[in-house]
């Protein structure tokens, strides 16, 4: 099948490793111009050497004006924009009560702030664009409470609600969709599995035991699994969804 996307102008968010790069991957393999993004130029311009992306971009989203900054730099560099997948980091487990303000304030630059400044930034150069798609990447959290996930359930759903009132909003010419990530296999996850076990005084090893039994299909999820679904989104495939939220989780969140 062709996904009409060849040639079509995309920035990924958060893309030097895991999610972000599985992405980028996906979209060039399928003859997107892509731009890859960290916060570290180093990175970025390793991976996109690595995949063959077209740009090379680095923004730390805890400053204030760095997501539109970003934003208009891939603009700048690809003249013009097609795509944005929108991907920023977590808030760190743990409850609401054992968090400190500082904790809260962090969680909002790094999660949500950046997410509605990328996504308002983009609107110009993705109203030029015929084929103008955005996808959001969020979290469990989003649909299913966690206490262990309590900054990133606050955040990451004010993301998700900005994303279906701009669906809204930009229709018909920009199409929004959010997708709701399960567990997959990225350094990500190994690493709140170690703080995970550390919090409950067990081993990673049992951590991710509990995560398989609590998936139907069994295991984790491939990077490039979430990819595919982020890349069809992003695609002229994709011409009449808009406003979903779509989990890709192997069936673990139970609710309808």
């Amino acid at each position: 099948m062709d996904l009409g996307i060849s040639g079509r102008r995309a920035l990924v968010m958060g893309s030097s490793s895991g999610l972000g790069e599985a992405t980028v991957a996906s979209l060039v393999r399928e003859g997107a111009r892509v731009a890859v993004h960290s916060r570290s130029i180093r990175r970025s311009e390793e991976t996109r050497a690595r995949l063959g992306a077209e740009l090379s971009l680095a923004a730390d989203f805890t400053e204030i004006g760095a997501a539109s900054r970003l934003v208009n730099d891939a603009v700048a560099g690809l003249l013009g924009l097609d795509i944005l997948v929108v991907n920023t980091s977590g808030g760190g487990i743990g409850s609401l009560l054992d968090k400190t303000s500082s904790d809260y304030e962090l969680a909002y630059h790094s999660m949500l702030r950046p997410a509605l400044e990328a996504m308002r930034a983009a609107v110009p150069a993705l109203r030029q664009s015929d084929q103008a798609r955005v996808v959001v990447l969020t979290a469990r959290s989003v649909v299913e409470a966690s206490t262990n996930l309590a900054l990133s359930s606050v955040f990451r759903s004010g993301v998700s609600a900005a994303a279906r009132s701009l669906a809204v909003d930009l229709a018909p010419d920009i199409l929004i969709n959010v997708v709701v990530i399960g567990q997959f296999e990225t350094a990500a996850l190994q690493r709140f599995e170690e703080a995970r076990a550390k919090l409950e005084g067990t081993s990673s090893g049992e951590v991710r035991e509990n995560h398989l039994k609590e998936i139907p299909l069994g295991r984790v999820g491939r990077a490039e699994e979430l990819a595919d679904v982020v890349t069809f989104l992003a695609s002229a495939r994709s011409s009449f969804i808009s406003g979903a939220v779509i989990r890709v989780d192997g069936g673990l969140v139970k609710g309808f």
